[in-house]
């Protein structure tokens, strides 16, 4: 992977997909299986109980610059102002909120992260 990074100035049109959030391995950032009670990184081996996992944010959009529209995924630590939380206390958030219907915290998440973030103009640091 190039260490060449880029900024970019672009505007969001559209989420690319509805995950928000995955639970991440504390060693390498990938993302775990859930199997059992336990959670497994194919990656490096990691392996931890369910409620030890921490989660990470993933917002994939679809930009665009100039004439140009493509994909961009952001992950991690740079989106906790954005959400005002980190990404394992909003998951922690959505699990005690659940019993209120099983996608209507998902499906409200989703409509705010649209609301606030699609034709806002951003500058991304891109790995080029």
């Amino acid at each position: 992977m190039s260490n060449i990074r880029s900024l970019v100035s672009c505007t969001i049109l559209s989420l690319q997909d509805s995950c928000l959030l995955y639970s991440c391995c504390k060693c390498c950032l990938s993302r775990l299986t859930q199997e059992n009670k336990r959670a497994t990184c194919y990656r490096c081996g990691f392996t931890c109980d369910l409620k030890n996992v921490d989660y990470r944010y993933r917002l994939s959009v679809k930009v665009s610059r100039n004439q140009d529209i493509f994909g961009v995924t952001v992950f991690g630590g740079c989106l906790n102002p954005f959400f005002g939380i980190t990404a394992g206390d909003l998951q922690r958030c959505i699990e005690s909120e659940k019993s209120n219907g099983p996608h209507i915290v998902q499906q409200l998440l989703i409509k705010a992260v649209e609301d606030c973030f699609i034709g806002r103009c951003v500058v991304l640091g891109l790995k080029v």
